[in-house]
C-alpha cells in the first residue's frame, strides 16, 4: 500500500489553531491514522504539543529575522549593534550646564588674605538648587586662575556641568585581547570623558587619549580611544590595535574619569553654592552668579531615535553640505534641540548669498543665548561645513494661534454637562497642539482641528471656529524706535466684528506731552475695494458678452465686459466693493474660451492709529499715522514708537505688546523658521462656547 499522503502540510500558516488543524488534516489523509479520533484527549494533547512547538519556532524565527534589520529590530542591543555597522554611537545622557561668574572675597579674620593669585581647580564641586527644592551636584569643567583685584578674586564665564565625577582604573593585561573596559553606569555623559594611559604602576608618565569617530584621521601612533554602548545601557571604552590607533602596552594603567549625571532633570537651575572650598582655601564669602539657567541636559537616545537618526548620520559622512546633513549633525550632537530647520541664503527674505540659515527649537521652548549659538557654530558646524558658506543661527519665529468659536452638541446623546464637554474640547485642542504643531515642518489645518474636536465626544455634532494669529513684540521703553512684525502670512482686513486688536495699553505722550494709555487699531479708510481689472488673455470665439465674477475676502465688487472680434477688449468696474485684501476674477459664458484677468486692489497697505477713551466714553485719536499694515505679506510697521514706564499685563512678558490678527486661510504651511503654537498658559488662547442643539 502506498504511504504517499493525499494532503500536504501548509507550512506558511503559523498561528496555533491553524497549525493544529493542518496537522489533523495531514494525519487523516494517511491510511495509518484513518480510524483515529483526533478529538480524543490523548491524540489532542500530542497535536497540541506539536502545534505549540511549531508556533514557538515560527515566532522565534520571525523575531530573529526582525532583529537582523534596523527598521524592525526591537531589542536595544540589536539596534545598537546594527547602528555600529554604520559607525553610529547612540547619544548618552548629557549633563545640564551653564556658565557662571564667581566672586571670592577672603575673610580677613579667618582666611588667607596674602595670596595674590587664586586657582579654581577642575572638578570643584557645587550644589545647584532646583525650583522644586531638589539639589543637584555640579562641577567645574576647567581650571581657572585669576589675580586679586581690589581685595577680591573674580572668575568670569566658568563652565559648570551637572553630575558627580568618578574615576576608575583598569590594567591592560595580555588576556584582554579586545582592549575593552566597561564603565558600570547607565548615566555616563560620554561628552565629558577623560581618558589617560599611565605607562605602568611604577612609571607615572601618562598620555592623554582623545575620542575619534573618523578612522581616516587615525594612524598607528594616534592616541585614540573609542566608545560604544554595550546594549544594556552601560558604555565600553576600547583602544586601537597598533594599526588603527595606538595600542596600550600590557601592564599600563587605564584611567577613565567620567561624569555621572541625571540628564534633563537638572535643566533651568540658576542658584548655586560651592560644597568644596575654592582653591582649597576659601569656603566663605564666595558668591556665584549664573549667566543663564542651566540648559542642554538630556536623556539617552531611545531606540526609536537611534533607528531614525543612524541612517541619516551615515549619509552625512560627518560633513555638512545638504539640509539633512545640518539637521542630522545638530540633533545628534546637541540632543536638547527638539526641531531644526535649515535654508540657504537664496531662499531667505531678503536673499543673502553665501550663508546658510539655521533655526533651532529647544525642548524647553527657550531661546538660545548668543553663547550657545556660538558654541553650536564652532563645535558642530564650522569644522564640517563648506569653507565658503557662513552659518548663521537665528531664533524661531513663534506664531501663536487663537481659537475662537462655538461647538454644538446633542444633549440627548450624552450625560455630560456643557462645562464637561468644554473641558473635553480643550483637551482635544491640546492633543492637536502636541501632535500637529510645535515643529518647523508643522502645518495647521482648521479642518483637522475641527475633526479632532468633534471626535472628542460622541454628542458633538459640529463646530464653527475662527482662527486668529497672535504676534508678540518686545518693546524697548528707553528709546524711540521703529518696530517691524513679520507674520509672513496674509492678514484679513478688519470689519466691525473681526479686526486687528492689541493688548495691553501702552504709555505714550500725545501732542501736548500728556501721558496717555493707548491701544492700536486699523484706520477705517484702509478698507478698500477693487480698483481695476487687467486682461491677461483676451480669449477667442466670444459671440456675446461673458460674465465676470469677482471672489475674495471682501464683498460687493461687480464688473462688465466689452468685447469685439470674438475677443474681450475691456473690463469695467461697476462697483468697487469693500474690504478686499485679495480677489480672483473668473470669466464664464459668452460662447468663447481662454480669457483670463486679474484684479488690482485699491491698496494692499492699511494704516494703524493709536487712541484712548476719556472717562465719558469718547474716543480720542493720539496718532493717526502710528504705523502701516501690508495685508498681502503680513508685515506690520510701527513708526517712531516711544513708550514710557513698564508695560505689564497678567499673561505675557513685561514690555510685550500683543497683536491679534484675523486671517482668512484655513491652512497655514511651514515657512523657514516659523513655529505654530497654541499657548496653553494663556487663558485667552482658547475661547470656545458650547451650545446644545434643541
Amino acid at each position: 500500500m502506498s504511504n504517499t499522503p493525499t494532503t500536504s502540510l501548509r507550512i506558511a500558516e503559523l498561528d496555533f489553531a491553524t497549525i493544529k488543524e493542518n496537522l489533523k488534516n495531514y494525519l487523516r489523509s494517511q491510511s495509518e491514522f484513518q480510524d483515529f479520533d483526533f478529538e480524543g484527549s490523548g491524540m489532542s494533547v500530542l497535536l497540541d504539543i506539536l502545534a505549540y512547538n511549531t508556533h514557538y519556532m515560527g515566532y522565534y524565527l520571525n523575531m530573529v529575522g526582525n532583529e537582523a534589520f534596523l527598521d524592525t529590530a526591537q531589542l536595544r542591543q540589536s539596534v545598537i549593534s546594527l547602528a555600529k555597522l554604520i559607525n553610529y554611537v547612540p547619544g548618552s545622557k548629557r549633563g545640564a550646564g551653564t556658565k557662571v561668574n564667581i566672586l571670592v572675597t577672603p575673610a580677613p579674620e579667618s582666611e588667607d588674605t596674602t595670596s595674590q593669585i587664586l586657582t579654581l581647580d577642575k572638578y570643584t564641586r557645587l550644589l545647584g538648587a532646583d525650583i522644586d527644592g531638589i539639589n543637584y551636584p555640579f562641577v567645574t569643567l576647567n581650571a581657572n586662575t585669576v589675580p586679586k583685584v581690589n581685595g577680591s578674586f573674580y572668575f568670569s564665564n566658568v563652565n559648570i556641568v551637572q553630575g558627580e565625577v568618578i574615576t576608575r582604573q583598569f590594567e591592560m593585561t595580555e588576556q584582554n585581547t579586545s582592549r575593552r573596559f566597561l564603565i558600570p553606569s547607565a548615566n555616563v555623559d560620554i561628552n565629558n570623558l577623560t581618558v589617560t594611559v599611565q605607562e605602568s604602576r611604577t612609571n607615572t608618565y601618562t598620555i592623554p587619549y582623545s575620542s575619534y569617530n573618523d578612522i581616516t584621521e587615525i594612524t598607528s601612533n594616534t592616541a585614540a580611544y573609542f566608545v560604544e554602548e554595550d546594549g544594556i545601557s552601560n558604555y565600553v571604552i576600547y583602544f586601537g590595535d597598533g594599526i588603527i590607533g595606538k595600542k596600550p602596552k600590557n601592564g599600563s594603567v587605564i584611567n577613565i574619569t567620567y561624569i555621572d549625571t541625571v540628564g534633563g532633570a537638572a535643566n533651568s537651575i540658576n542658584n548655586f553654592s560651592f560644597t568644596d572650598s575654592v582653591g582649597d582655601k576659601y569656603s566663605s564669602n564666595v558668591r556665584v552668579f549664573s549667566i543663564s539657567p542651566t540648559f542642554a541636559g538630556s536623556e539617552k537616545e531611545t531606540v526609536e531615535q537611534i533607528r531614525f537618526r543612524a541612517p541619516y548620520y551615515y549619509t552625512t559622512q560627518n560633513r555638512a553640505v545638504t539640509r539633512n546633513d545640518y539637521e542630522t549633525l545638530i540633533l545628534k550632537d546637541y540632543p536638547n534641540i527638539q526641531s531644526v530647520t535649515v535654508w540657504g541664503g537664496q531662499d531667505n527674505d531678503p536673499p543673502i548669498y553665501g550663508k546658510v540659515f539655521i533655526s533651532l527649537k529647544t525642548k524647553e521652548n527657550y531661546f538660545l543665548t548668543e553663547q550657545e549659538k556660538e558654541q553650536i557654530k564652532e563645535r558642530l558646524i564650522v569644522s564640517r561645513n563648506i569653507l565658503t558658506v557662513i552659518p548663521e543661527i537665528i531664533d524661531p519665529d513663534f506664531t501663536y494661534l487663537l481659537i475662537r468659536g462655538t461647538v454644538f452638541y446633542d444633549p440627548n446623546l450624552t450625560s455630560l454637562t456643557a462645562e464637561q464637554i468644554k473641558q473635553n474640547v480643550r483637551a482635544a485642542i491640546s492633543d492637536y497642539r502636541d501632535t500637529d504643531l510645535l515643529t518647523f515642518d508643522s502645518t495647521f489645518r482648521k479642518s483637522k482641528l475641527q475633526t479632532t474636536i468633534e471626535n472628542s465626544e460622541r454628542s458633538i455634532t459640529g463646530s464653527n471656529l475662527k482662527i486668529f494669529l497672535q504676534k508678540r513684540l518686545s518693546l524697548d521703553t528707553s528709546i524711540t524706535k521703529n518696530y517691524t512684525i513679520n507674520t509672513n502670512f496674509p492678514i484679513k482686513k478688519g470689519d466691525f466684528n473681526n479686526r486687528i486688536s492689541t493688548f495691553p495699553e501702552i504709555n505714550v505722550r500725545d501732542s501736548n506731552n500728556v501721558l496717555r494709555q493707548v491701544f492700536f487699531e486699523e484706520v477705517p479708510e484702509a478698507f478698500t475695494g477693487i480698483e481695476s481689472i487687467v486682461i491677461v488673455n483676451p480669449g477667442i470665439n466670444y459671440t456675446s458678452a461673458p460674465t465676470v465674477t469677482i471672489t475674495g475676502d471682501g464683498a460687493g465688487a461687480t464688473a462688465t465686459v466689452k468685447f469685439g472680434g470674438g475677443r474681450i477688449q475691456e473690463i469695467t468696474i461697476t462697483n468697487k466693493g469693500s474690504n478686499y485684501t485679495r480677489a480672483t476674477v473668473s470669466i464664464t459664458g459668452g460662447g468663447g474660451s481662454q480669457a483670463t484677468a486679474v484684479a488690482r486692489l485699491e491698496t494692499t497697505i492699511g494704516s494703524l492709529r493709536t487712541y484712548y477713551f476719556r472717562t465719558n466714553g469718547e474716543k480720542v485719536i493720539v496718532n493717526n499715522n502710528a504705523g502701516t499694515i501690508n495685508y498681502q505679506t503680513g508685515e506690520i510697521v510701527l513708526r517712531s514708537l516711544a513708550t514710557t514706564g513698564t508695560v505689564t499685563n497678567s499673561f505675557y512678558d513685561t514690555n510685550e505688546l500683543v497683536f491679534n490678527l484675523p486671517i482668512d486661510s484655513e491652512v497655514i504651511t511651514p515657512l523657514r523658521n516659523r513655529i505654530l503654537e497654541i499657548d496653553e498658559n494663556d487663558p485667552l488662547s482658547i475661547q470656545i462656547d458650547v451650545d446644545s442643539e434643541k
